[in-house]
């Protein structure tokens, strides 16, 4: 895969890539899985390129910023799922939580917090080296869409397998209670 621009907007998508994948029903195909986030980067270059009027220069310096800030994002991302994970573990209904793990799970998110604002900020001051302040604007518009809109498909997904899940079991209770003696 070549680095670019969109790995960065990948974020959320690589995060949650196999509930993406099963919405698209790429789920047993991690080769075909990758080839749909090719294409979805693919055109996200185009539109941010064609939006932006970037010259091929810029784009070559967005790509280059977008792949060493997109790889700090998803180290981050990935340390606050473990911590999410240990903090859930912690916070069980019916079992006394360590109050001491609570707050140092805490405190430790919110510094995560912290550190990806800083990411951001320091994205952004490198990407005002090469864009305009109306580009910048524009692109970090056309990434919360982006975001939004992968939102929309997870929860979308979600949504789907829950309904799937319930009408399964609505399905099992009626056989249950046809008679079996036919």
């Amino acid at each position: 895969m070549r680095p670019s621009l969109w790995s960065v907007v990948f974020v959320g998508l690589v995060a949650a890539a196999p509930a993406r994948a099963q919405a698209v029903g790429a789920d047993d195909d991690p080769a075909r899985a990758q080839v749909l986030r090719q294409q979805i980067e693919d055109r996200f270059a185009a539109r941010v390129k064609q939006e932006l009027g970037l010259t091929d220069e810029q784009l070559a310096k967005l790509r280059a910023t977008s792949v060493t800030y997109g790889n700090r994002r998803r180290d981050l991302q990935a340390q606050e799922r473990l911590l999410r994970s240990s903090l859930a573990g912690q916070m069980r209904p019916g079992v006394a939580a360590n109050q001491d793990s609570v707050s140092k799970l805490t405190d430790a998110l919110v510094n995560l917090r912290t550190s990806y604002a800083q990411t951001l900020k320091e994205e952004n001051a490198e990407m005002a080296t090469y864009l305009t302040p109306v580009q910048r604007s524009q692109l970090l518009a056309m990434r919360e869409r982006f975001m939004r809109r992968v939102q929309e498909i997870r929860q979308a997904h979600r949504d789907s397998q829950t309904l799937r899940e319930e009408l399964r079991q609505q399905r099992q209770q009626r056989l249950q209670q046809v008679p079996r003696n036919r």
